[in-house]
């Protein structure tokens, strides 16, 4: 049986893409009806609106397929940079190529997320709305507020705070340990020194950006 990291970054980025454009399909099949659109805009907004943003959703959903492996590769790609980096100042020369295996593999958490996200609206919240669909991310700390009333700026810090953001950094440690032959000490120090760093710069960005621009 052949290993991961031994599967070549091309095979295991398609398998990725595949796999979320599969889950895409089937939450838009089964969770996003005409009818979700009006029980969550029909105090708000007129027949004939709502109407409108069913049509411009059905019109443009290529888009969203379209864009998964554009977003993946960037989100994978600043990733290992900003990783590489952290071998940089380590005084380690490492191969991009590695780093990059080592994100995909490390991956496999956040796309158990949307399985989840299937299972629960179809057998447990069956009556939900498109804000509860936005809103819900497993194990995270998002889950214990009402995600409606907080201040949109806590939103994206509370639901990045979970379970599977944890899972990711060891297993981010663990495959830059394997591919790389590091001691897990030395792997995890470099993740937390760069991804870490790295993270925390990107939510100190994203809740700027939801305090200026907040109506």
């Amino acid at each position: 049986m052949i290993s991961l990291y031994a599967i070549k970054n091309r095979y295991l980025y398609m398998a990725i893409i595949a796999y979320t454009w599969i889950l895409t399909f089937t939450l838009n099949q089964f969770l996003v009806s005409n009818t979700l659109y009006y029980n969550s805009y029909s105090e708000q907004l007129t027949i004939e609106r709502i109407e409108g943003i069913i049509e411009e959703s059905h019109k443009w959903a290529w888009l969203g397929y379209l864009l998964v492996p554009v977003i993946y590769y960037i989100k994978l790609s600043l990733i290992a940079l900003v990783l590489q980096t952290g071998f940089f100042f380590f005084e380690r020369k490492v191969s991009f190529s590695i780093i990059f295996k080592a994100v995909m593999l490390a991956e496999i958490p956040f796309l158990i997320v949307p399985v989840i996200k299937l299972f629960w609206f179809l057998f447990i919240q069956t009556h939900y709305t498109l804000n509860d669909l936005q809103y819900f991310f497993p194990l995270s700390a998002l889950q214990l507020f009402d995600a409606q009333k907080l201040p949109s700026w806590q939103v994206y810090p509370l639901q990045l705070l979970n379970v599977f953001e944890l899972i990711y950094w060891v297993l981010l440690a663990y495959w830059l340990k394997k591919l790389l032959n590091l001691s897990i000490n030395k792997s995890m120090e470099v993740v937390a020194s760069s991804y870490g760093t790295g993270l925390l710069l990107w939510v100190v960005f994203i809740t700027f950006l939801s305090l200026n621009l907040a109506p």
